[in-house]
């Protein structure tokens, strides 16, 4: 019902709008049909009869005697008009209309002369003739003329009603094009609001199909895009979390664990104890590095990412990270080579830029089997440019534009295996951004991955 509701006020809306303007044009065309009409109409009448009257006054003026009278008289017998001819002293000499007190009312005054015809009367909405009058010769009489009124107003009456009945078919089948394009118009938008109410309830996928590139088209695409980007960030937002239980599960049941043993003391050796509490502390380590991922990004969510820049050695950020991600490298036998060129003193975020670096080599350790990680500092113009190339298995070019996207890993299996939360990248980048710096990546799958940062020379 009450979508029924919204779908009428809306159709209703459209129609009493369209309607209303187009019954107010239909109204100022008709009333100016209407009075060019009557006035062309009326004016030609008027001319006519100044025409004719003249006419017969010049008929006149060459014999004014009965026998001429008596044929101009014959002349407006039977037809439409009406003729009227007196002497000059407005005496009716003969006529063939009815000589009724409203006729002489109309003639001339005695002492009135005329140098030509005019019109005596037009207003044929209150009289019951149009007249003109027409002197003969030095107004040795006159020539009325006589149209009748009647005949204008029964005219006009079969305009209006022809006005009218036309003007209703037209009010009816502009109401049937105006309810067929309001529906056409609303029937998008109910679409709309159907794929609207749907990605409520969580069903973010939606096809809306419309055509067309107008400003509905354009809506419906973009509540499509909208949902096809929400139902990626539900997606992903679900892997997350999935992945970050897992991260906390394991370490979690490390530490458990090895801390029962400790506590009950069955381990057999110092050096077995000391082994299951370097466990536990590794394993803290990750837990930390996992929380502060998470309290970085709802720190960029909300807008509070804050750095708190230093003067400081990039040099030494680096070697710092590498030193304490080498016993990893070691355990996959794999090397880290440094090239570190001399590069004057950065003013930075110290432990965000230290986490930039941690998180890119420790990503290079997990996809690399074999071979090498290699990272290089070095100035360039105004840059100082950070390398770091693995020779791992690399990223496919179809991956290499979202791997910056929050929550996005390269694909399940390798996730599995490396653990990971889709989080490093997407801060990695915006830390790097924050430093009005910027970072690329070039791979290819089975050859490596080259990470470069740019930053700018503050001195």
């Amino acid at each position: 019902m009450k979508k029924l509701l919204i779908t009428n006020s809306i159709s209703v809306k459209l129609g009493l709008l369209f309607s209303g303007i187009f019954i107010t044009l239909l109204f100022i065309l008709g009333s100016i049909l209407y009075g060019v009409f009557t006035h062309l109409f009326v004016d030609y009448i008027k001319q006519d009869l100044l025409v004719r009257g003249n006419n017969h006054a010049i008929v006149l003026k060459e014999q004014f005697n009965q026998p001429t009278i008596e044929h101009v008289v014959r002349m407006e017998t039977g037809v439409t008009t009406k003729v009227l001819i007196t002497d000059s002293g407005q005496r009716v000499l003969s006529g063939s209309i009815h000589v009724s007190r409203d006729v002489e009312k109309h003639l001339l005054a005695k002492d009135k002369k005329l140098t030509e015809g005019i019109v005596l009367e037009s207003d044929w909405k209150h009289h019951n003739y149009l007249i003109t009058v027409s002197p003969i010769g030095k107004n040795e009489g006159y020539v009325y003329m006589y149209y009748p009124s009647g005949i204008l107003r029964e005219i006009v009456i079969v305009l209006n009603v022809l006005m009218i009945v036309v003007g209703i078919g037209i009010l009816l089948l502009a109401f049937g094009m105006i309810g067929i394009l309001s529906r056409r118009l609303t029937k998008p938008l109910l679409m709309m609001k159907e794929a609207t109410n749907e990605m409520e309830l969580g069903n973010y996928r939606q096809n809306i199909p419309i055509t067309g590139s107008d400003e509905i088209a354009q809506l419906g695409n973009s509540i499509q895009s909208l949902g096809e980007q929400l139902d990626y960030y539900e997606n992903s937002r679900n892997d997350f979390l999935a992945a970050v239980s897992h991260e906390l599960r394991t370490p979690l049941t490390y530490i458990r664990g090895y801390s029962d043993i400790l506590i009950k003391g069955i381990d057999k050796s110092t050096e077995e104890r000391r082994e299951y509490l370097k466990i536990i502390n590794e394993e803290t380590k990750r837990i930390s590095h996992l929380v502060n991922d998470l309290f970085d990004l709802s720190k960029l969510q909300a807008g509070k990412f804050e750095l708190e820049k230093e003067w400081t050695d990039i040099n030494w950020i680096i070697q710092k990270v590498i030193t304490n991600l080498k016993p990893a490298a070691e355990k996959k036998n794999l090397q880290i080579k440094a090239s570190l060129k001399d590069i004057p003193g950065v003013y930075l975020d110290t432990r965000k830029m230290e986490q930039v670096f941690y998180n890119l080599i420790e990503n290079a350790i997990k996809y690399t089997t074999q071979g090498e990680i290699s990272i290089r500092s070095y100035l360039e113009q105004e840059l100082i440019i950070i390398k770091i190339t693995d020779t791992g298995i690399g990223i496919p070019q179809s991956d290499l534009p979202k791997i910056w996207d929050r929550f996005y890993r390269v694909d399940q299996s390798r996730t599995r295996k490396t653990g990971g939360t889709g989080l490093g990248l997407y801060i990695v980048k915006k830390i790097i951004e924050s430093h009005d710096g910027e970072i690329t990546v070039e791979s290819m799958e089975n050859k490596g991955s080259a990470f470069t940062i740019y930053l700018k020379n503050n001195c």
